[in-house]
């Protein structure tokens, strides 16, 4: 699949502050509550891009794919359990994608684990090509049935879970940070 060219690797020789998956409105799904955390996952692999570049080590490496699994496992749970609610018929073809994609990472990492000099950049660009693949084709499908089954408004294109979250105000205060001893 040739990806659009708002998503190409960028050259080294151009421009410092583009990102290795530059964010525009074609991989959006319109679904703002997925949308912004796809936008935060390809901010990770951005990081991560970032951290090559720069030479990082092992212990940053592994600190940024530790954040991104966690980050990639909840965001799963929001859109399993949107096509859940929404009774999707893509949802256990969609689902096994998502382990199949926590599967390859484990395996990167266990690689790492084996051989802390192996290359970042085989993971880096499996990373790039699976998540673009996986929101053009799969997630866009599963938001436009979201919103053809009234799972989010359709002005809004806001899931039931932002609703929810709005109308208790979860998520709109900071949480203190504990008292360090």
């Amino acid at each position: 699949m040739k990806e659009p060219t708002s998503i190409r690797m960028k050259e080294p020789a151009s421009v410092v502050s583009q990102n290795f998956i530059e964010w525009s409105d074609s991989l959006s799904i319109g679904v703002k509550e997925i949308d912004d955390q796809h936008k935060g996952l390809a901010g990770m692999v951005n990081e991560m891009s970032e951290g090559i570049k720069g030479g990082w080590g092992k212990e940053a490496r592994d600190e940024v794919l530790t954040r991104l699994v966690e980050y990639t496992k909840v965001h799963f749970a929001t859109e399993e359990s949107l096509m859940t609610i929404s009774n999707y018929p893509g949802a256990h073809a969609h689902k096994r994608q998502h382990e199949q994609l926590i599967d390859m990472v484990g395996s990167y990492i266990k690689k790492y684990n084996e051989d802390p000099s192996a290359s970042n950049y085989d993971l880096l660009f499996f990373l790039k090509r699976w998540l673009v693949e996986h929101i053009m084709k799969d997630d866009k499908a599963m938001g436009d049935y979201l919103v053809k089954h009234g799972t989010v408004n359709q002005g809004q294109r806001e899931t039931f879970f932002g609703r929810i979250k709005k109308l208790f105000g979860f998520g709109n205060k900071k949480l203190a940070s504990p008292a360090k001893a």
